[in-house]
């Protein structure tokens, strides 16, 4: 029978496959000669002058075979054989002589499948066919020169053999044989074994024998648990199960027994009752202690265990529950619910809980050695626990802590009737309430310390002033509120009125230190492009250096923080318990009147832009649709949170919206309809009738295929004046586009419509059709007053902007245009609100507030560079404004190079900078007077001629030009929305008698007009006025 040698020689294979014992040196030069012999001839006979090492052996032929035998030994056709070895039957060279070596391709894959098969069922050429594939995987693993061998073909073609064999298997064997094939040692000859497993995966088939096992037994107890047979024996089914499970387990090494049965017992079976059963039941028959087990699946059981296990290997029940605590955290979701809901984890818990509460645990009030000391020694230990850990392990301590606290306040009650829960006891517990506040399982928790009494005068009230959460004021107020009618507005409101007066001090301090750059961006910006302001704030923070930046990011966060806080306060107090629902109206009022101070509504709708995810509590959706909007302030904080919430859970749906793509059609008309019936009517003071009405019409506005840009222009207006059309019960067009109602439905249109063209372009920034067809559809629908802006914060939004971390990637154009959109809305209406109706910040232009919107749009502490003075310029400034006056506080370098970023010459700058005797810069007026005369300084070529126009005056001109307008500036008051085209005045100015006039009558010289406008003490009012002032000047009047 012939066998196989390595094609160098010196190895002799057995009949399983496996390389034995090295072969003699003189049988080496044998078969080496052998093996040249048959390569050579081969060669002349014209084929391949090497013997493929990765599809070809060496066979070396022995008395009594024959070609037909070798094929069939070898499981490969004859005419492989053949073909390999260039042999031709019937002629000298069909003949084969002992000791003579052939070539054989490795095994065929079809013939040992469909091969003879062993007693044991097995094909009997499998072995040598994992051989071979075993010999390819070495040689790929360990070739010479990894260069020349493409990996992947020769990996593809191993897999594809591999399923070849398993498909030519009948069906029912080749599971068995995948196991096979798995679980061969496929060591030094990974490729193969990569191959293995593609193919057997790519057929749906188990590589791991206890999976399939598993398998099994699952569709057996879940055939057993919905069975329809009335006359199932479950337990003899299930005890049929059980044997098979301790069979298996059986079979392994004892060493293994446990661990195995452990995870077939971790797999889910929630479906397959019986086969659990059958599980626990072999277990207890083979004495095999089974851990506690979600079934959530092996991997993640055994990874809770090792966290689990590593935390009780402290040793101490504090430091073991602080262990497991820290590793949840770090921990991915699917593992935290795991450790929540294992058992393991839970009696660690107890344990902390029974170490926590130990003081209390045999408490006798009667032979305590402090009154109310072993309580506050337990509070300490639950707050110290609780500090830093995820809230929901925070509830599960507390739960398991409970009956200790509760028992050792009922034998206190038994006998002494005082409260358990002193001063530094209830100081604790109200640091921990704030830690597990509006979890799962806090209220009962809350409910239960409030049920034991306690409402320290120098705990409870000193926390609340802090920003702490009302829970467990509320609760104690519930529990004994019949007797106390205002106890809410006499004991807890004015502690939240007294928070609010600490977040207005922090809006104060960011003020102050925000004040000069809110006043250089106020008046010098108006002469900026977006562009040149943004680089003037950047410049601007980077002169003052990093403790100054240092400061303003704490200031901001804690504006943010301490708005949250305030917000949850005011939450908890628009929607009191049952029991004191009497005091609901009182409390109102005094909520109203927190929300009415400008500075509270700014920290709150900060804390809403910098943490968006508040919106996800329907209590804070309530409160703002309900008590907050019966303020004027509280009712645009409403329309902001319905801005937060669209641009969250509506906008997204569009990132990939195409006309073409019906699924993705769908999706946007399913985000529209999930829009009624939710809060955004009450959030917007709609009825919901009429909301639905209006979302109804977007909904009919959206792309179809096939849509031009013309069609889709068409489609924004009809929205347009479907909205405009709309009106409620009482006839109020609620939905006009003056309106925010109407504005964000408009938002919402356009942003599908724009979604869906950008989405058509390839290259946003080189596409001028793109770019018109998106100005067609927002002029369309009525908000072309922001289209230069959407527009422009396109070409300039930043990767890693805020604005589209809803949205996607923002290197797409439907990201960039969702992101300008809704970036840009979210700040028009924080400038829009807080600016209306102060004319004192009339110097905020579209430069200002719409252009640095869009510089706003990068990264940055909340939109962008210029954080959040972009946001809060105007609130900042309506609150400021008043307490810069003083005639030089700006008049520095710093003002000078923030206006020069403008394009102005340095001289020109420095003459700008300059300040009226109240305060005021003339930049705001001087801008205000370019666009009355017709410049729109939203345009580049309009701003870029106003700059040149100032650049171009004589310097003296100018600086007599500022000094005049200082007057004019301190006479309006700073407003400089006063300026006029004319005034009744105007002939002082404009008749040249009048102008030139000298008063003579007394000794006491009084200067003309003219000689008034050359020295900067005149006043002109108006636009004809200046223009005369800059005649007399020797300026030349600008002309649009």
């Amino acid at each position: 029978m012939s066998y196989r040698i390595d094609i160098d020689g010196k190895y002799r294979y057995n009949a399983a496959g496996n390389r034995t014992s090295v072969l003699s040196d003189e049988q080496q030069r044998l078969f080496m000669a052998e093996i040249n012999e048959a390569i050579n001839e081969r060669a002349r006979a014209g084929g391949p002058d090497k013997i493929d090492p990765l599809n070809e052996k060496a066979i070396v032929v022995e008395k009594g075979d024959s070609l037909w035998e070798i094929a069939r030994e070898n499981n490969v056709s004859l005419d492989d054989l053949l073909a390999t070895n260039r042999i031709e039957l019937g002629t000298s060279g069909a003949a084969i002589e002992p000791n003579e070596v052939l070539i054989v391709p490795t095994s065929s894959p079809e013939i040992v499948a469909n091969g003879p098969v062993g007693s044991n069922g097995i094909p009997e050429g499998e072995a040598a066919f994992i051989s071979d594939l075993y010999e390819r995987g070495n040689e790929l693993e360990y070739a010479d020169d990894p260069s020349q061998i493409d990996y992947d073909a020769e990996t593809r073609a191993m897999q594809e053999e591999v399923g070849t064999y398993l498909d030519r298997l009948p069906e029912q064997e080749r599971q068995a044989a995948a196991l096979r094939l798995a679980e061969n040692d496929w060591r030094d000859a990974g490729p193969a074994g990569t191959a293995v497993t593609a193919a057997i995966e790519e057929r749906g088939l188990a590589t791991n024998r206890e999976d399939v096992f598993a398998g099994e037994i699952y569709d057996r107890g879940n055939e057993i648990q919905y069975s329809d047979d009335p006359d199932i024996d479950y337990q003899a089914e299930t005890a049929e199960i059980t044997g098979d499970v301790k069979d298996y387990i059986g079979q392994l090494p004892e060493g293994e027994r446990s661990d195995v049965l452990q995870r077939l017992f971790d797999r889910e079976w929630q479906d397959a009752a019986p086969a659990q059963t059958a599980i626990e039941n072999a277990a207890n028959e083979l004495g095999i202690t089974l851990r506690p087990s979600t079934h959530a699946g092996v991997e993640l059981e055994g990874r809770a265990r090792q966290i689990i296990d590593a935390a009780n290997a402290t040793g101490e029940p504090d430091k073991a529950f602080q262990q497991l605590s820290e590793s949840y955290a770090s921990a991915p979701p699917e593992l935290q619910q795991v450790i929540l809901r294992s058992a393991d984890a839970d009696q660690l818990i107890r344990n902390a809980a029974e170490w926590a509460t130990r003081p209390l645990a045999n408490y006798d009030p009667e032979t305590a050695t402090s009154d109310q000391g072993d309580a506050a020694t337990v509070m300490a230990n639950l707050e110290k626990l609780t500090d830093g850990v995820d809230p929901k392990l925070a509830v599960d301590l507390l739960s398991a802590s409970m009956p200790t606290i509760e028992a050792a306040n009922t034998r206190r009650q038994e006998v002494i009737g005082s409260e358990l829960i002193g001063l530094n006891g209830q100081t604790d517990l109200m640091k921990i309430i704030d830690r597990i506040g509006g979890t799962p399982g806090a209220d009962a928790i809350v409910e239960r310390f409030a049920a034991l009494g306690g409402y320290n005068i120098n705990a409870i009230p000193p926390a609340i002033a802090n920003g702490s959460r009302l829970d467990y004021p509320l609760a104690v107020a519930a529990e004994y509120g019949a007797s106390s009618p205002d106890f809410v507005t006499q004991n807890i409101i004015p502690n939240v009125e007294q928070y609010a007066v600490t977040v207005n001090g922090s809006v104060d301090a960011y003020a102050t230190h925000m004040q000069e750059l809110q006043w250089l961006i106020a008046n010098h910006g108006p002469t900026m492009t977006p562009e040149q302001l943004e680089q003037a704030v950047e410049d601007y923070k980077a002169e003052k250096g990093p403790e100054w930046q240092a400061t303003e990011e704490r200031l901001e966060n804690d504006i943010a923080e301490q708005g949250e806080k305030l917000l949850t306060q005011l939450t908890a107090l628009g929607n009191l318990p049952p029991e004191l629902a009497s005091q609901q109206s009182a409390v109102n009022d005094q909520i109203s009147q927190i929300l009415s101070d400008e500075k509270t509504a700014m920290a709150i709708d900060i804390a809403m832009k910098k943490n968006p995810e508040l919106l996800d509590n329907p209590q804070v959706v309530s409160f703002l649709g309900g008590q907050a909007r019966l303020t004027d302030r509280g009712r645009k904080l409403a329309e902001e949170a319905t801005t937060q919430i669209i641009r969250r859970t509506v906008l997204p749906s569009f990132s990939e919206l195409d006309a073409n793509n019906p699924a993705s059609l769908e999706r946007a008309r399913a985000s529209l309809e999930n829009m009624k019936g939710s809060t955004l009517s009450s959030l917007l003071g709609i009825p919901e009738r009429d909301m639905n009405r209006a979302i109804d019409a977007v909904k009919q506005s959206l792309p179809e295929p096939g849509d031009t840009v013309e069609q889709a222009r068409a489609k924004m207006a009809q929205l347009d004046s479907d909205l405009n059309g709309l009106r409620s019960s009482s006839g109020i067009q609620s939905f006009a586009n003056s309106t925010v109602p109407g504005q964000l439905l408009r938002m919402v249109g356009v942003a599908a419509t724009g979604a869906t063209l950008a989405n058509s372009a390839t290259n946003l920034q080189n596409d001028p059709t793109l770019k018109n067809g998106l100005k067609v559809v927002i002029d369309a629908v009525g908000l072309g007053q922001r289209t230069i802006e959407i527009l422009g914060g396109m070409d300039r939004l930043d990767t890693d902007s805020a604005a589209v971390r809803h949205f996607g990637s923002s290197r797409t154009p439907a990201v960039k245009f969702l992101g300008a959109l809704s970036g840009g809305f979210d700040a028009w209406n924080a400038v829009d609100y807080f600016r209306a109706g102060d004319p004192l910040m009339g110097g905020l232009s579209a430069a200002a507030a719409g252009g640095t919107v869009m510089a706003a749009l990068g990264t940055g502490t909340m939109f962008g560079p210029a954080g959040l003075v972009i946001v809060g310029a105007a609130v900042v400034g309506q609150m400021i404004v008043t307490d810069t006056r003083a005639s030089n506080v700006y008049m520095t370098d710093a003002s000078k190079h923030f206006l020069e970023h403008a394009g102005l010459d340095e001289d020109v700058a420095g003459a700008l900078v300059d300040q009226s005797g109240d305060g005021f810069s003339a930049v705001p007026l001087l801008a205000r007077y370019a666009e009355m005369k017709g410049f729109e300084l939203d345009q580049p070529a309009d701003r870029q001629q106003f700059i040149d126009w100032l650049n171009n005056m004589p310097h003296e001109s100018l600086e007599a030009l500022r000094d005049n307008l200082h007057h004019t500036l301190d006479d309006f008051g700073g407003d400089i929305s006063k300026l006029t085209p004319t005034a009744d005045n105007d002939f002082q100015y404009t008749d040249p008698e009048e102008l030139n006039y000298q008063y003579t009558g007394t000794p006491v010289y009084v200067p003309s007009l003219a000689d008034s406008i050359r020295s900067g003490d005149a006043h002109p009012s108006s636009v004809a006025q200046i223009d005369v002032v800059l005649s007399q000047l020797g300026i030349d009047v600008p002309v649009a």
